[in-house]
């Protein structure tokens, strides 16, 4: 890693403290307690910011994801992808083809968890929303997602992210192949356009496309999403 993201996530305990929107004191006995991750450096609390957000997120677990919805929706400042991602939602085969051919592969598996139960449905409004324009927005990314996020059933927020290595023919604006996909899957308006915006901002770099693409395993593919998503 580079030393100046090492560096930039070193915390300290008021750097925490206004991360997690607390006060010094109500940290600092979390730390006597042990109910919070750091360490002791020269009598100074010290704090990764990586780790931090993988104990906020391990905590938020309990939450229904409906209620992630809500909390996102009302605090712009929350929206972790990596939360909405799981590793049986990333597909590290992703085959070329049509844009059906693609799109069926990323519906299956919300299909097979019974999260969607008219797969042809949804891929119908998915292909209905890459005739008014494609969802392949450059560099070899796309991001497939329905017109109308309200008229998806479910309040579960995911993301279904694939990878298709050689590339394949999504329609980019750009004419390129396309390799990354994120199928956003929502029926709140605002999660759905926030996601959107952030998937865009953070794979407008060509490291963490180049990094996510080597990936060796799912979870893998979910801790660089973690990692670079803590930058924007």
């Amino acid at each position: 890693m580079d030393n100046n993201i090492l560096i930039d996530n070193i915390m300290t305990l008021s750097d925490v403290a206004e991360y997690l929107k607390l006060a010094e004191k109500t940290v600092l006995r979390m730390v006597h307690r042990g109910e919070i991750p750091c360490v002791k450096i020269a009598s100074q609390w010290r704090f990764s910011r990586n780790i931090i957000d993988d104990w906020l997120l391990s905590r938020m677990q309990v939450l229904p994801k409906n209620d992630l919805s809500r909390i996102i929706e009302k605090d712009s400042t929350v929206l972790p992808l990596s939360r909405l991602m799981d590793p049986s939602y990333v597909l590290p085969a992703i085959r070329s083809g049509s844009k059906e051919d693609v799109l069926r592969q990323l519906v299956q598996p919300l299909v097979s968890a019974g999260i969607e139960t008219d797969k042809e449905q949804l891929l119908g409004k998915l292909l209905a929303r890459e005739t008014m324009a494609s969802t392949a927005i450059r560099n070899g990314v796309a991001i497939p997602h329905v017109r109308n996020p309200e008229e998806l059933s479910n309040a579960s927020p995911l993301i279904i992210s694939g990878i298709c290595r050689e590339g394949t023919d999504f329609d980019s604006t750009d004419g390129k192949k396309t390799t990354l996909f994120f199928l956003v899957y929502t029926n709140s308006v605002v999660v759905h356009v926030r996601a959107i915006a952030r998937i865009s901002r953070m794979l407008a770099s060509e490291q963490v496309k180049e990094e996510l693409i080597s990936a060796d395993t799912s979870s893998d593919y979910i801790h660089i999403i973690m990692k670079y998503e803590n930058l924007l």
